[in-house]
């Protein structure tokens, strides 16, 4: 089996993930830190340096590599399931898992990002607002296609986890 962890930047994928992975006694695999290994570099800086388009062929390289192991849970980027055929690839190989936040506490989290995410660097709360609103309406019919939608905020991992082994 194969779980995939989607949602916006700073929503707790990769926490959440790890715990779950944990739980299921999986592999953890996010895709992010995958494409940095393999290129020593940075996201913040293949974004900048190549842009988007480059990085976005990475990771959907990484992400049919990927899939073909089993028993993991992967941890994708915020924009993936966004980009190329992602959603229909996680949706073939696996079950797809949406950490779901309110706005307010996504801007919040993102606050605290500011200064490692080139992408919310020096954005004030309100462009911080404004920039959620955008992500909300370009990537939110993506992530609703999730089958499962898990809330971000105060997510119940052990209850979920059984949830998934008892379903098996």
């Amino acid at each position: 089996m194969r779980y995939f962890i989607i949602g916006y930047k700073s929503s707790g994928k990769t926490t959440i993930g790890k715990k779950l992975a944990g739980l299921l006694q999986m592999d953890f695999i996010d895709l992010d830190e995958m494409i940095e290994k393999r290129t020593g570099r940075t996201v913040p800086d293949i974004y900048s340096r190549d842009g988007e388009d480059e990085f976005r062929k990475m990771e959907w390289k990484a992400l049919n590599e990927v899939v073909k192991s089993d028993g993991i849970v992967v941890s994708t980027g915020g924009g993936a399931p966004c980009h190329c055929d992602n959603m229909a690839i996680m949706e073939k190989h696996g079950e797809i898992i949406y950490i779901k936040l309110d706005d307010d506490l996504l801007v919040s989290r993102l606050v605290k990002a500011t200064t490692d995410r080139p992408i919310v660097r020096n954005k004030s709360r309100e462009e911080l607002q404004h920039y959620v609103k955008d992500l909300r309406n370009r990537c939110e019919h993506y992530y609703l296609q999730a089958k499962y939608v898990l809330d971000g905020k105060n997510p119940d991992i052990k209850k979920f986890a059984e949830y998934l082994r008892q379903k098996k």
